[in-house]
């Protein structure tokens, strides 16, 4: 075939520029599925999250979580959408390449919307959000390609380059504001955090609301530190997702297999119709620094897993529990932890956010955060033990929390005077006493304590476990070194020897530098 002057694009195009389009055109496709699937299982690039997470090596993951801590997760979903681009712009580049061999103007166009969709649905599985991708990286190539060929303004017809160069520049600054506005609608597809309550209406049910008052009334004011509940929208969040998992209460199922002599197979209703409990508990990261903020309290609503064993005549020699997720995570607990443990449902009186493993998680008072599975699905009764999934990473965060006190809250007073502040955690155990050294733990005085909020709590089990705000408020005269140490319910003091957060967690003394006012 021998083509005419204008349809030479492909083939005079300069192949960096025919990879631009291509970039230009995957960018628009991501953006596309965004903005018709939000942060859901049908947006393109979650098949690369979940291959990012289920493909990285054990030292690798752990690296980037003591180097990056909290960012560690933005950063593998980053990582994820550069995978998904970079499959996209070859996708598109083969298409351009072909259409340059075969001397076929416009070939590109059917052959791109054909293979984004088929990329598109084979990896996610949704034929129908595929189309969302599909259509502007078609659109974009196909722009390109008719702005290029049919320039009014131009006499010359040899200068396609010149004119192709133009058109992808022309879409690449299209494709940006198409991002822009696919953001805006992706995050209204994006399941809301702002969940409902549990029984509907305008506030929390009354037991919840009780407790929740409880807190509020007895928080210390501590500037830059939450109170005595966390806010949900604040409430830290670490699980092995980038996009997490969307399951319809209507949907879940939760089954109770393995060394027991009746299986057991519940759902959502089934479980809210059974015996509730409500309760303050404190969730704290294995991974965190020693002061930083993955740690924070709320008032859950659930159903003891003791109340589910009780007619499923286990196994004796079943001292382990193996809990799965639907992400595919699972962890491993005792028999003696699995029978204090919680099927929880809702928190600070609404139905647990979908972040926070919507619509039941595992919760088990005093352990470490990686043992409250999210998204749970089976309790696998076992005769012997099993390492966990961070277990098998060089992790051993299972067991229960150390003791911990924070200093998050620095006030200067304008009479000189300085008020220190924080939480202090130390699990089951709870916290007796906070000491607080002003000339670098030369001296120690006791801070004031909020009041311990265990005692609130409406479960018939044994009281879980809760924080504890402190303070202490003193006029510097110089710089002081300032140090903060808990004493835990038994009399232990928390340890002063700093270690890291792996393999089970920060300890040490928090200390921080402090300046009179000027």
């Amino acid at each position: 075939m021998t083509m005419t002057p204008n349809t030479r694009l492909a083939s005079h195009t300069p192949a960096r520029w025919r990879l631009v389009t291509a970039a230009v055109a995957a960018i628009a496709a991501v953006s596309g599925s965004f903005a018709v699937a939000g942060l859901t299982q049908a947006f393109v690039g979650e098949p690369a999250s979940s291959f990012v997470v289920d493909t990285t090596p054990a030292v690798v993951v752990n690296t980037v979580l003591e180097t990056l801590g909290p960012l560690a997760q933005p950063a593998s979903f980053l990582l994820a959408l550069a995978i998904v681009t970079a499959l996209l712009t070859a996708t598109v580049l083969l298409a351009l390449e072909i259409e340059v061999t075969a001397e076929v103007q416009y070939l590109a166009v059917p052959l791109i919307a054909l293979s984004v969709w088929l990329l598109a649905a084979g990896t996610t599985g949704a034929a129908l959000a595929a189309v969302a991708p599909a259509l502007p990286a078609t659109a974009v190539v196909g722009l390109v390609e008719y702005a290029a060929a049919h320039d009014p303004l131009s006499v010359r017809r040899d200068r396609t380059p010149d004119r192709a160069k133009r058109a992808t520049l022309q879409a690449g600054f299209g494709t940006l504001s198409l991002a822009g506005i696919a953001y805006v609608a992706g995050r209204r597809r994006t399941p809301d955090s702002s969940v409902p309550f549990l029984e509907g209406g305008s506030r929390p049910p009354l037991g919840e609301r009780r407790l929740l008052r409880a807190a509020e009334s007895e928080a210390f004011d501590l500037p830059g530190a939450p109170g005595l509940v966390s806010e949900i929208g604040s409430f830290y969040t670490v699980d092995i997702n980038t996009i997490d998992p969307i399951v319809e209460a209507d949907d879940w199922r939760l089954s109770v297999t393995g060394a027991v002599g009746d299986e057991l197979t519940i759902d959502y209703d089934e479980l809210r119709d059974r015996p509730t409990e409500r309760f303050f508990s404190t969730l704290r990261c294995v991974g965190e620094g020693l002061n930083d903020r993955e740690m924070d309290t709320a008032v859950w609503t659930g159903v003891p897993v003791s109340e589910l064993l009780e007619d499923r005549d286990p196994d004796t020699d079943a001292t382990v529990a193996v809990v799965h997720a639907v992400d595919g995570y699972w962890n491993t607990i005792t028999r003696d932890e699995l029978e204090r443990s919680y099927l929880v449902y809702g928190m600070n009186g609404r139905v647990l956010p979908r972040e926070h493993g919507h619509p039941v998680r595992l919760l088990v008072p005093g352990n470490w955060g990686e043992v409250n599975v999210k998204w749970v699905t089976e309790i696998e009764l076992a005769l012997e033990d099993r390492d966990g999934y961070w277990e098998e990473r060089g992790w051993d965060g299972t067991g229960e929390v150390r003791t911990v006190a924070k200093l998050w809250s620095v006030d200067h007073h304008e009479d000189g005077q300085v008020t220190v502040g924080g939480h202090a955690y130390a699990g089951r155990r709870g916290v007796d006493a906070v000491e607080v050294s002003t000339d670098g733990g030369e001296t120690w005085t006791d801070a004031d304590l909020s009041a311990d909020l265990s005692s609130e709590s409406e479960s018939d089990l044994e009281a879980p476990d809760v924080w504890r705000q402190w303070r202490y408020t003193w006029e510097p005269a110089d710089e002081s070194e300032v140090l903060v140490r808990a004493i835990d319910g038994e009399g232990r003091l928390q340890p002063e020897n700093e270690s890291g957060s792996k393999p089970d967690g920060a300890s040490g003394w928090v200390s921080r530098t402090i300046r009179p006012n000027p």
